[in-house]
């Protein structure tokens, strides 16, 4: 497995053969392996909140579980579709004081069925979103070992 940065600190093990993008033009990290359809996005954000001193503080989980909430809205809106909840194993995860949600849901691109799933995983002050996507659902569901991976550096 290599360990490939996003941004912001987190990291995420993937196999040795998967390539690396960025979206030059919305900053993400782009993984996926050779010869399939499936592709995992990583947009990550780092929010604070601004204080009535002019201090600043990181934007508290329930913040940022909210702001992923209404992302997630934006989706059924856009593309008109039927977004569900989906539960992860929280034991499986190696991050501390975190919180996660995810989704799955199918939509039409370029007349091809898409299936993804995307999580949000929130610590204080920041939010990472993975969304895996293929035309195989059977690709997503074996992918979703991937996101057990990411850890968030200090």
């Amino acid at each position: 497995m290599k360990i490939f940065n996003i941004d912001n600190g987190w990291t995420i093990k993937l196999p040795e053969n998967w390539k690396e993008e960025k979206d030059e033009v919305d900053g993400y990290h782009i993984y996926y392996p050779p010869d399939t359809d499936l592709t995992i996005r990583t947009p990550t954000f780092h929010f604070f909140r601004e204080l009535e001193n002019g201090w600043k503080m990181f934007a508290p989980i329930d913040v940022l579980s909210e702001i992923f909430d209404e992302s997630i809205k934006n989706i059924e809106v856009r593309d008109n579709v039927k977004v569900e909840e989906r539960e992860l194993n929280l034991n499986n995860f190696k991050i501390e004081d975190f919180k996660i949600k995810c989704y799955e849901y199918t939509y039409y691109e370029n007349n091809e069925k898409v299936y993804g799933i995307s999580c949000g995983i929130m610590v204080a002050g920041y939010l990472l979103i993975v969304n895996l996507y293929s035309a195989l659902r059977e690709e997503v569901e074996s992918a979703i070992k991937y996101i057990y991976s990411i850890e968030k550096v200090k």
